[in-house]
């Protein structure tokens, strides 16, 4: 087995069948630079837990300051782009769906919304600090993707009636055929003002909100997968032109496309296309409610 020291930069393996339901991948980042502090520009996406082993970083949702990032931190689910500087870092990251944050942490989801903070402390985040424990020492990706399926898994033992509702908007929200809040009110089942109740509680955001998201998520990620095509030629069918985009580009990335793809982005690019190969989604907010057993 390779141990995570070796691993450059990003590996990404899937939880147990069983918990693909609630947990989207773990991840492993070994970033080193050698010309200096970097910057990234990481895409909106659902929650994650993060274990720095060594290095630092400080970062912020776009429009804010940048702050040091808590080394055991919870990114919550955000519907804007996060900005990260780092020379060198090394973490290991649980990405979490929203069926995994309802029943892993159980806190409304919009109180963390566009949020990091740290774990350790935290009520909500306890299984979280617990695995923090028992990682001390660990390195190797396999022993450590083990432990959090044991962990995780004895954390989710009891069925919840609720996750069919969740599964079934995560389901309709990864459907590119659904445009409107009302079309996901009729695909679900779930009358409008308890589907909005929901959305803020387990996903984090009103389902308009959510909706707009995955549409422009659509389309940044077939251009993050190939940065030889054209913004016009990968828009989501749901854009009436360019400038519609443009705006929305604008609204969740804090720039212009061109000034995006003029970054070097040394963790987003690295990280969407080992995700692409090893999970088969380029980014984690497109992934359904479950997954194959794919590796």
């Amino acid at each position: 087995m390779r141990s995570l020291k070796r691993i450059n930069p990003v590996h990404f393996i899937l939880p147990a069948l069983a918990l693909r339901r609630y947990v989207s991948t773990y991840y492993f980042f070994d970033f080193t630079s050698e010309t200096g502090e970097m910057e990234d520009l990481l895409h909106p996406e659902w929650a994650s837990a993060h274990f720095t082993l060594s290095g630092s970083s400080r970062g912020s949702i776009i429009g804010d300051p940048p702050l040091p990032t808590p080394d055991i931190n919870m990114t919550g689910p955000t519907g804007k782009a996060a900005r990260i500087f780092f020379e060198q870092l090394k973490l290991v990251g649980i990405g979490l769906l929203p069926l995994g944050w309802y029943r892993l942490i159980g806190c409304p989801a919009d109180r963390w919304a566009n949020k990091v903070g740290a774990i350790e402390g935290v009520a909500e985040f306890k299984i979280f600090e617990k695995i923090w424990r028992e990682m001390r020492g660990r390195e190797d990706p396999q022993d450590l993707a083990q432990m959090f399926d044991q962990m995780l898994a004895q954390a989710i033992r009891v069925a919840d009636p609720l996750e069919i509702e969740i599964e079934n908007i995560h389901e309709a929200l990864a459907n590119p055929d659904i445009s409107s809040v009302a079309d996901l009110a009729d695909l679900t089942g779930i009358g409008q003002q308890r589907l909005e109740r929901l959305s803020r509680r387990i996903f984090g955001f009103p389902p308009k909100r959510l909706l707009r998201r995955q549409r422009f998520l659509r389309t940044l990620g077939s251009v993050m997968m190939d940065p030889e095509l054209k913004w016009s030629v990968a828009l989501d069918d749901q854009y009436f032109d360019q400038a519609h985009f443009n705006r929305d580009f604008q609204e969740f990335m804090g720039m212009a496309p061109g000034q995006y793809l003029a970054m070097p982005r040394p963790i987003s690019i690295a990280a969407t296309l080992a995700r692409a190969e090893h999970v088969g989604h380029p980014l984690q907010a497109l992934q359904g409610p479950g997954l194959s057993d794919k590796h």
